[in-house]
């Protein structure tokens, strides 16, 4: 049995579409099937996703003033500074502001702090030094709601502050004139808009939007992973349309440096775009970022986008070194895992984190040292407000916040081992078993998906969070080929007997030792159209595995043999004595009736003695390897005559002696057979006691009788064991798993 690495959540509905909803928007039953699902089930709910719609900036908290606040500064000539954030909401959001208020006045300017000198949000340091005595505006843009302290320096010099956000308020709420869709009692319809949807927001009461506006904002929405639903995905479709018509001159730059081609949509954005803002603000300085997307020169758009390529790059080695670092310190019996190091990059912490809850499954925390602190993120999964546990251990942290599921923290460096200690006992002793849940969308059978319904759930597009990508299942389905692709052989493609869906498991090369064709499997993934050869066809893209039934791997053939399977605890059945070891057994014994992995190492004499063995078996895992040193079923056993005439040379012998060391070679060619075939007759003319076997001589037994060879229980044991043979060696791979199935069963 493989078990998945998630919780496998069907959705089920709760209430059906009318007949009117589907007929007005002429919803097929896979579209209906998944808005159902998810809980859209009215005319309101549904047009949050088919018909978004975006709403009068007007009703906003705080806008008009903020506007009217700009403005004046704007026509007064007054210096104003835009200071954003180094993720890529608040470098679109800095982007469209700057662009749009340089326009009006000469004496706009930007800053982006730097993630490791300054930290999130308002700087009061920066502010104090830098800004106080040379602006009269600061606009936060994707920060402020949360710094009062910070806020309160500039008020009490004289300068004006706008706030524009969408993180959580704080405590205490800044002396400013603040722009948020949900700030408190907000009449707002709408209160999920990123950073960047807010700045828009701002830009549309000045009369300073523009089209190519609308693109940044949904790199930012998309980006920021913000609820994509209502006017999310207004703005975020009208976005996307905007970058397929007319892309900034740095983004295609970056586009093609990427090697990207052909539409962008959401996932161009998340898997491409995104990462590569946010390496600036990780690896350098988020500025740069800015630069980028308001490049109008082809040279500086490639010097910049170039710099950018080699941040990712090098944000991407990073990740993987700190990655393989930290996974070699988890221990996998904890329900957290907690890993520290001395001098990992600070940017790329939460990438780590997120890559081993991914992983294992499990919430995380990673850091490293910081001077006197360790300092880092931490991600959980769902259900499990991680938040909310460390704030029951506050005395550790020098500082901590965030949000249930992301957050960051510094430990004092005094209280480290005591800090992990004490919060890994603490998820231990709670005994969840953790594992994060995929929710699933739709259960694929034979015949109720084709191409043709699948291509229109393109309608339901953009995906994002609140309305992700649409996850299918397939259960119990047999498989027809698998086999493992890349250049290091880490990803797997499979194919099915019954559905014509080909399946694509990228980092899941390691089911090729778990599954073979001919076994049951189960898979959950997204789906895509594959369009090879001018042939259109429905592609799984893996997102989890699971075996229901017994798996049993076949490793009877030389170059289908990976050790790395078995473990030193695992139970061994082998056809020898095994001299007491615990966990080796002789074909014949009882075995425990509950076992992981069982590995039949060698094949048994009598199948008689493997039924005994496997009758009632509850195993999650057979390993069959079936090894043996001497097979019997290809030369087989020497014949009645030449066990007689070999008895007939050595009863006439006249000292009553041979010795084999030197004699055996004459004597094989003299009665006409192999040396092989000499030993196994050797051997059972000592088990009719015939002859006596000493130190490699054969004396002759005083016997007066004749031979009567049907009595060798040691003939009769070779000639079970060439029955073995053929039965579990040299039949197909399927067959033998059907017969092991069928001796556990009987």
């Amino acid at each position: 049995m493989f078990t998945s690495k998630y919780t496998w959540q069907v959705r089920e509905r709760t209430e059906k579409l009318s007949e009117d909803i589907k007929k007005e928007y002429k919803l097929n039953h896979l579209e209906t099937t998944l808005l159902e699902n998810r809980g859209y089930n009215t005319p309101d709910k549904v047009d949050e996703i088919l018909a978004p719609a975006e709403y009068n900036w007007q009703y906003i908290p705080n806008i008009n003033e903020a506007a009217e606040m700009i403005q004046k500064h704007l026509y007064a000539g007054n210096r104003i500074l835009i200071y954003g954030d180094y993720d890529a909401d608040g470098i679109t959001s800095t982007t469209i502001l700057y662009d749009a208020l340089k326009e009006k006045n000469e004496n706009v300017f930007y800053f982006i702090p730097n993630r490791m000198e300054h930290g999130y949000g308002p700087n009061y340091d920066f502010f104090e030094f830098e800004v106080v005595g040379n602006a009269d505006l600061v606009i936060t843009v994707d920060n402020g709601v949360a710094a009062a302290k910070e806020i309160a320096l500039l008020r009490e010099n004289n300068i004006d502050v706008v706030i524009i956000d969408h993180h959580a308020f704080a405590d205490e709420i800044p002396d400013a004139v603040i722009v948020h869709a949900g700030y408190p009692d907000s009449k707002y319809p709408f209160q999920e808009l990123a950073g960047v949807g807010a700045a828009y927001k701002v830009l549309e009461s000045l009369g300073l939007q523009k089209d190519e506006y609308l693109g940044l904002a949904a790199i930012g929405t998309v980006a920021d992973i913000v609820s994509m639903t209502d006017e999310n995905k207004s703005l975020v479709t009208k976005g996307l349309a905007v970058l397929n018509q007319q892309m900034p001159l740095g983004l295609s730059t970056l586009l093609k440096m990427s090697n990207h081609s052909g539409t962008i949509d959401e996932e161009t954005i998340g898997f491409t775009i995104a990462p590569r803002l946010n390496a600036t603000g990780r690896m350098d300085e988020a500025s740069i970022g800015v630069e980028l997307l308001m490049a109008d020169d082809e040279n500086r758009a490639y010097e910049i986008a170039s710099g950018i390529e080699e941040l990712n790059t090098e944000r991407k080695a990073l990740v993987e070194m700190i990655y393989k670092e930290a996974s070699a310190q988890v221990n996998q019996n904890n329900e957290i895992n907690i890993v520290t190091g001395e001098d990992w990059h600070q940017g790329v912490l939460g990438i780590v984190a997120s890559r081993l809850v991914d992983q294992f499954g499990k919430p995380a925390i990673v850091m490293s040292s910081d001077f006197d602190v360790f300092k880092g993120s931490a991600r959980s999964i769902e259900g499990i407000d991680l938040l909310s546990v460390l704030k029951k251990h506050q005395d550790y942290f020098a500082t901590l916040g965030g949000h249930s599921q992301a957050l960051g923290l510094s430990v004092y460096e005094d209280s480290i081992n005591e800090f992990k200690e004490t919060v890994t006992a603490y998820f231990n002793n709670l005994e969840l078993n953790l594992k994060p849940i995929q929710y699933i969308d739709y259960k694929i059978t034979n015949d109720n998906l084709t191409l043709k319904d699948f291509e229109r759930i393109r309608r339901l597009k953009p995906f994002g969070k609140d309305f992700n990508k649409p996850v299918f299942m397939i259960t119990n389905q047999t498989v027809k080929s698998i086999r493992q692709v890349g250049k290091d052989l880490s990803h797997i493609k499979i194919t099915l007997q019954e559905l014509d869906i080909d399946i694509i498991g990228f980092k899941f090369g390691f089911l090729h030792n778990e599954v073979q064709p001919g076994d049951k499997i189960s898979l959950i993934g997204s789906l895509n159209i594959n369009d090879f050869n001018h042939k259109r066809t429905l592609q799984m893209v893996l997102l989890d595995a699971r075996i229901d039934d017994l798996q049993i791997i076949d490793m009877r053939a030389k170059n289908e043999q990976d050790f790395s399977l078995i473990k030193q605890d695992d139970l061994f059945v082998t056809s020898e004595d095994n001299d007491g070891k615990n966990n080796y057994f002789t074909y014949g014994e009882s075995l425990p009736i509950a076992v992981s992995t069982l590995v039949l190492r060698d094949i048994p004499y009598d199948l008689e003695e493997l039924k005994t063995t496997m009758k009632g078996l509850q195993a999650s895992k057979i390993i069959v390897i079936f090894n043996d040193k001497n097979e019997l079923f290809f030369e087989g056993l020497p014949s009645k005559q030449l066990i007689e005439s070999a008895d007939e040379i050595i009863m006439k012998a006249k000292d009553g002696a041979i010795d084999l060391s030197i004699h055996a070679p004459h004597l094989a060619e003299r009665i006409g057979t192999s040396m092989r075939n000499l030993k196994i007759i050797i051997d059972i003319l000592a088990d009719l006691s015939r002859i006596r076997l000493e130190s490699g001589i054969v004396y002759k037994d005083e016997v007066q009788s004749s031979i009567h060879i049907e009595n060798s229980q040691y003939l009769k044991r070779l000639t079970t064991k060439i029955e073995a043979e053929a039965k579990l060696k040299m039949s197909s791979g399927q067959n033998m798993k059907d017969y092991l199935r069928t001796l556990i069963t009987t």
